[in-house]
């Protein structure tokens, strides 16, 4: 992920308290999976990882998660902690089915299967970013998007099982461009932090 850099003038997102509502962890996963039906590769793993980018880039972006929902380090990479339960109850309402198949590109993966469309709780802003953080790693395997968010600090800050807080989508390893640095300086020049 890349970071965003806001000039003057530019509107900052105001970061709010994340809430969590499991009826929109719910929802995100239907989402998710509705989006995915014709990628063959959106199993259990890659559905995770797509809720995690999700929620992570719309701290960031919007200044709010999507769902509030809390995620852990596991060893295949980020996951909502609460994914599970929310997962079970779509499956005792009806609204998904959960298949194994074999990958035409490695392991079995765990389908999510869609039995109705999500409900209208998102944003349109948050339609729009999950809709993006889908097609940007469309091509991807869950094995392939496991070993991405392994590379993100929230996941490598962490040990197995720790909670990976929302606002280390703030950390970056992407050099800062001349531009970004110059700003950086006037900031500093004008609160006195230069030396």
């Amino acid at each position: 992920m890349e970071v965003t850099v806001y000039q003057k003038g530019d509107p900052v997102p105001t970061l709010s308290k994340n809430v969590y509502s499991e009826e929109k962890l719910r929802e995100l996963i239907l989402y998710i999976a509705q989006k995915s039906k014709t990628d063959p590769r959106c199993g259990a793993v890659k559905l995770n990882k797509l809720l995690y980018y999700a929620d992570f880039s719309a701290y960031r972006l919007l200044g709010r998660a999507i769902t509030g929902a809390e995620y852990q380090h596991l060893q295949e990479g980020p996951a909502p902690r609460k994914g599970l339960p929310a997962q079970a109850r779509l499956r005792r309402d009806g609204a998904i089915d959960m298949v194994y198949k074999p990958s035409v590109v490695g392991d079995p993966i765990h389908l999510i299967v869609p039995k109705r469309k999500p409900y209208p709780v998102f944003s349109k802003q948050e339609r729009e970013l999950v809709d993006r953080i889908i097609e940007e790693f469309w091509e991807l395997t869950g094995s392939e998007l496991s070993e991405r968010s392994h590379k993100e600090f929230g996941w490598r800050l962490t040990k197995l099982g720790e909670t990976i807080h929302y606002r280390t989508a703030w950390l970056s390893k992407s050099p800062l461009t001349e531009e970004q640095v110059e700003f950086g300086r006037k900031v500093a020049a004008r609160h006195g932090l230069a030396g």
